[in-house]
């Protein structure tokens, strides 16, 4: 019987926030500031295709899984009927391929609070083993599966409208609610300010910061 691989460390990253919060800005900073050489994105708004070749059918994410290198981003269509089949599917494809960056946008159409499928669920506590790195968006935490959440090695947290998922925020990053109601993206002339808040689970550190946009 095969060996888990244990020498890899868990890269489990969230960004959080309302929509225009600053979210899809962080994650392409990530993704420049990385490079990712595999890459799969879920991507249901069409998104990702500045990173990643889109596609509409799931043999084509798995043919391309197949690569050395390779960047494709999924959408699974307008329908939402049958989202969380293709997520289940999108997950066991990346989980087999191993060795990837896997970008889950919109995280709140394929899980609740509590439900995930169950090849999401063993993305996020195996896929280590299997050299994964996952980034997840989703504008209402407060919806999203609890385990992924609570298994994050990072969350970047933006502006949040509703309580509920301020108090989620706060629980899952450790920090106190205020700081979470606190956050605010502001219009300041031709320049937005997008404040956040991010906690790196492995350093035990919690950072405030801002990001500036021009128009």
């Amino acid at each position: 019987m095969g060996k888990l691989d244990n020498s890899n460390r868990p890269d489990i990253r969230a960004y959080i926030g309302a929509t225009g919060s600053g979210k899809g800005v962080s994650i392409r900073e990530h993704l420049e500031a990385t490079k990712p050489a595999r890459l799969l994105v879920w991507d249901p708004l069409h998104e990702y295709g500045s990173f990643a070749r889109p596609v509409s059918d799931l043999a084509s994410v798995a043919t391309a899984a197949k690569a050395k290198t390779f960047a494709v981003a999924y959408s699974p269509g307008p329908d939402p009927t049958g989202f969380r089949e293709r997520f289940a599917m999108f997950c066991r494809i990346a989980f087999a391929a191993g060795n990837l960056t896997m970008l889950v946008e919109e995280l709140a159409d394929v899980t609740t609070p509590s439900f995930a499928p169950l090849e999401w669920r063993r993305c996020t506590t195996q896929g280590r083993h299997k050299g994964l790195r996952i980034v997840a968006a989703s504008q209402r935490p407060a919806q999203v599966d609890k385990q992924f959440l609570g298994g994050c090695t990072y969350i970047r947290c933006f502006t949040l409208r509703y309580p509920a998922d301020r108090q989620a925020m706060a629980g899952a990053m450790s920090v106190p609610l205020v700081q979470i109601a606190e956050l605010a993206t502001v219009e300041q002339g031709r320049t937005t300010v997008i404040n956040y808040v991010e906690r790196d689970f492995r350093s035990g550190k919690t950072t405030a910061g801002s990001i500036e946009k021009r128009r």
